[in-house]
């Protein structure tokens, strides 16, 4: 509040020495958000990238990138849920390349931007996805909950008809749950969209669980 008084006034100032410099300034901060949406789009292009990549230093690389792009985007608005959820995922692949240890407190720390998209966009797809994904992977005693992973996964997928990553996830959900053969369903329309979409990387996921659920013949 108080920095939004000290905009202000200096907006009333400048405006009495210099109407132009103060539309300038006003025109200035009003291309911040769409400056912001420009940085998260160019953060979330660098994760999708990363996933692709084959070797793990250009990995390292392009989610290093996200991540300064991403804390530039939170930096020129706050309420932007693409910068905040583009921190989360490179953030967090760093942090699997790099073979941080998982403990609350990392988990809290990285988990706050990933609430943080949710607060301030609560269908924001690829978040729920991440979240359902977190309930899944994570042991019960850090927040574990596979019957909150599939609520969550379904969510994502009937806001994105084309999912292809919340399909995998909600198909694993079922596995773990000891029900493989719901996931069917899931994994042949995840490779067909994938297909469609030139998605190799998570065509070889859904088929490499096809044939894991089929089994030896």
């Amino acid at each position: 509040m108080k920095r939004i008084v000290i905009i202000a006034v200096f907006t009333f100032c400048t405006a009495l020495v210099s109407p132009a410099r103060a539309q300038q300034a006003a025109e200035a901060k009003q291309s911040q958000p769409s400056s912001a949406q420009s940085f998260a789009d160019v953060a979330i292009a660098c994760l999708k990238r990363g996933e692709d990549a084959t070797d793990p230093q250009e990995k390292l690389r392009l989610y290093r990138e996200g991540l300064a792009l991403g804390r530039r985007a939170v930096a020129l608005d706050d309420g932007n849920a693409d910068a905040h959820f583009a921190v989360f995922a490179n953030n967090g692949r760093i942090m699997l390349l790099e073979g941080v240890s998982l403990n609350p407190l990392n988990l809290v720390r990285a988990n706050a931007e990933l609430e943080r998209t949710l607060e301030i966009q609560p269908n924001h797809y690829d978040a729920l996805a991440a979240k359902g994904g977190l309930y899944r992977q994570l042991p019960w005693a850090l927040g574990g909950d596979l019957d909150k992973a599939e609520e969550t996964l379904r969510k994502a997928i009937d806001l994105n008809p084309n999912a292809v990553g919340a399909r995998i996830e909600l198909a694993l959900t079922y596995r773990d749950k000891g029900e493989p053969g719901r996931g069917r369903p899931l994994l042949e329309t995840a490779a067909r969209i994938a297909e469609q979409q030139g998605k190799q990387r998570q065509l070889r996921e859904a088929r490499e669980l096809l044939r894991e659920i089929d089994g030896p013949h």
